[in-house]
């Protein structure tokens, strides 16, 4: 099969692959049945003080055989053989246009998830080009698009409408979109990673399900990440949750016709996601991607960070970090929160200047990490400006070149 992945894909992959046990050849269980066979008639042959150990070899050769008998019928075997042949026509799609719904808040990241929310929907649009072009837009809500370099630099761009207000954001094009994310966009990434976890067959259950010319290939997964010190980002994200992903496949063409993934809270199952049409190949240009005037209407300011080598938010514990930033917010101290709040520049900056300026600190809580998320979660309890009591998860990270801390979210 031609490797058409990027060394990005290639880390998803790697990422979301556990390690694969070494597997007997093809012809291996035909050649311990013709050895077995062979074996039975020299028995006939050969002396009786011979044929014990003769027979003792032929029962264990048969043992084997049968144990690779189950494992080429294995719902594992199954499930590898269908997500290898949607590999393979998947090669040929130019083009994906996924409509569907998401369990998530509208205004949110493009990834994240909430079991309790009500479905948004969603569309993913897709051109495999060298490099992909693609947009992914929340009904009402968060859109991500990258349409490629231009004259003004090599962007993915994001906005949002956060308390009735356009806001945008946009970053160098690597690395701005996440692992998840790159799963999703990219189908192939997706049934390539399956493919691998049901060679290695580790920790993951299988359903086949027949339906006339469609065939259910249902995933059980668990949740990915760390959560000994903190469950807070469990059910999250997709990744970051108990996971049953079903695949629909037309057995004619071998392409993925549907997707499906629930979740299991308190061991009922949630939908989260679900998609409504997968189209390939269909006419898509650069301009089908993204409403060109909306996208001029908004201001988009740059995501990159920029920082002092004095600045006392580097070398030093999220939740100083934490406590820093908030008397930062009492007094409005632009000095410290241009860098700490980089993520929040334009009109954002101004709803949360008239939200929280003049906020009081009364604790900080000890940063914990959750999930697969880089940074880390400090629990802050304040008074609000107008005399209310809040308590805020601030989500911080610090996995830039600078090394200097920011806040990503809990706001």
């Amino acid at each position: 099969m031609k490797n058409l992945y990027s060394s990005t894909d290639e880390q998803i992959i790697s990422m979301l692959t556990p390690k694969v046990e070494v597997k007997p050849s093809a012809d291996m269980r035909s050649r311990i049945l013709a050895a077995a066979d062979q074996q039975a008639v020299q028995q006939k042959t050969r002396p009786r003080r011979l044929r014990y150990w003769l027979g003792a070899a032929a029962s264990a050769a048969a043992v084997v055989a049968i144990a690779i008998t189950l494992t080429l019928n294995s719902p594992a075997y199954a499930a590898r053989k269908y997500f290898s042949l949607a590999l393979v026509v998947m090669q040929q799609a130019k083009t994906m246009i996924m409509t569907g719904k998401l369990r998530t808040e509208a205004e949110e990241p493009i990834d994240y998830i909430n079991p309790q929310a009500d479905f948004v929907p969603a569309t993913i649009k897709v051109i495999y080009d060298e490099p992909m072009l693609f947009s992914i837009e929340k009904e009402g809500g968060r859109a991500v698009l990258y349409k490629g370099a231009d004259g003004t630099g090599d962007y993915v761009y994001q906005w949002s409408n956060f308390n009735n207000t356009l806001s945008g954001w946009k970053s160098q094009h690597a690395g701005f979109v996440n692992k998840e994310m790159g799963a999703i966009l990219n189908p192939r990434i997706l049934l390539e990673t399956e493919y691998r976890i049901a060679e290695s067959n580790k920790g993951t259950d299988y359903e086949i399900i027949e339906v006339g010319e469609m065939v259910i290939v249902r995933v059980a997964t668990t949740a990915q990440g760390d959560y000994s010190q903190s469950d807070y980002r469990l059910n999250t994200s997709l990744a970051e949750a108990n996971t049953l992903r079903e695949y629909t496949f037309d057995k004619n063409t071998g392409l993925l016709h549907k997707l499906r993934i629930v979740i299991m809270i308190e061991d009922k199952p949630v939908t989260i996601m679900e998609s409504e049409s997968i189209d390939y190949n269909e006419p898509l240009t650069v301009a089908d991607l993204y409403d060109k005037a909306l996208f001029e209407s908004i201001t988009f300011n740059d995501m990159s960070i920029h920082a002092e080598a004095s600045s006392p938010l580097i070398g030093i514990e999220a939740d100083e970090a934490a406590e820093i930033i908030l008397k930062a917010m009492q007094t409005w101290d632009m000095n410290i929160l241009n860098t700490a709040m980089t993520l929040y520049k334009g009109d954002t900056m101004k709803v949360l200047e008239s939200r929280y300026k003049g906020v009081e600190v009364k604790s900080i809580g000890k940063a914990q990490s959750s999930g697969l998320y880089p940074g880390k979660f400090v629990k802050c309890k304040v008074v609000m400006p107008d005399g209310s009591k809040e308590t805020l998860m601030l989500a911080l990270r610090n996995d830039n070149k600078q090394g200097v801390w920011v806040v990503d979210g809990g706001l």
